[in-house]
């Protein structure tokens, strides 16, 4: 078992499951790595079960098999130089046509195709926001505007002030789980939490959203890998150390300590499962 240990000042060791399948154990600075792989050996089944799902869900997107490839609305679509002058980037079936100044290197096409995406997400967002915002009934004139940001833990947020925040990369999934999110969000301009009372809401006016929300689950893994923040818009959280990647085998896992053994370590360790939250 490949995994990622990430050091930092906590009290806790804890191991996410990333949709992507990638094993991160978060830990003390003084942590030894042999009580850290007895900890991760003492849940050895539940983390390889966890990976096994995500593989799982990963199985319903579809596969890149070219760099120029990328994921928009559920699809693939690929980037190619245009034959003819553009100013601007076109859209032709599942290509996309980039003017030939925007494809001197392949980072200046995915810079292109980012700026391309993030406009077809702004006009995408808004047009769902309207659609939806009148069924909100009174509250909703507490709508203060749409936010887009590149977020690694939301897909999207509403604040006490009415801004709802989406994130940007939302562009890559399916329709219905776009148009899932900017509902539940919407939601929260009348429910500012999760209660019965919000699940009540978002179900009446959206009835499939379970069946939106699992699917979504399974796209998380098209996400990019931007620095990780706090809680979705907020800043991005300080790193104490780079995380390094480290190899656990069963043998070598049987031969650990038989019990934690640092003063660090909280009587509780965590352990979770990871993905976005809206």
């Amino acid at each position: 078992m490949i995994y990622r240990l990430v050091r930092s000042r906590r009290r806790t060791l804890s191991v996410e499951i990333h949709a992507a399948g990638t094993v991160v154990v978060r830990s003390p600075m003084r942590t030894s790595v042999a009580d850290i792989e007895h900890f991760l050996r003492s849940r050895f089944d539940w983390i390889a079960g966890k990976v096994a799902q995500a593989a799982t869900a990963r199985s319903v997107i579809p596969v890149r098999s070219h760099a120029n490839e990328f994921y928009h609305r559920g699809g693939l679509l690929r980037w190619e130089p245009s034959s003819e002058p553009l100013r601007t980037p076109r859209r032709h079936a599942d290509t996309l046509l980039l003017p030939a100044s925007l494809t001197a290197t392949p980072l200046h096409a995915q810079k292109a195709v980012a700026r391309w995406q993030r406009r077809e997400a702004e006009g995408l967002f808004e047009e769902l926001i309207a659609r939806h915002l009148p069924a909100i009934g009174l509250p909703g004139l507490r709508y203060a505007g749409l936010r887009m940001r590149k977020m690694s833990r939301r897909w999207g947020s509403c604040s006490s002030s009415g801004t709802i925040t989406l994130n940007e990369y939302l562009i890559r999934t399916p329709d219905a789980c776009i148009e899932s999110v900017v509902v539940h969000e919407l939601c929260h301009l009348v429910h500012l939490h999760h209660g019965p009372t919000f699940r009540e809401l978002n179900l009446t006016l959206m009835p499939w959203h379970r069946e939106a929300d699992a699917l979504l689950d399974a796209w998380t893994s098209v996400l990019s890998d931007p620095p990780e923040t706090t809680n979705g818009a907020r800043s991005p959280v300080h790193q104490d150390t780079v995380g390094e990647m480290r190899t656990l085998t069963i043998r070598q896992a049987e031969a650990l300590a038989p019990s934690l053994s640092n003063a660090e370590v909280s009587a509780e360790a965590i352990i979770s499962g990871v993905r976005p939250s809206i």
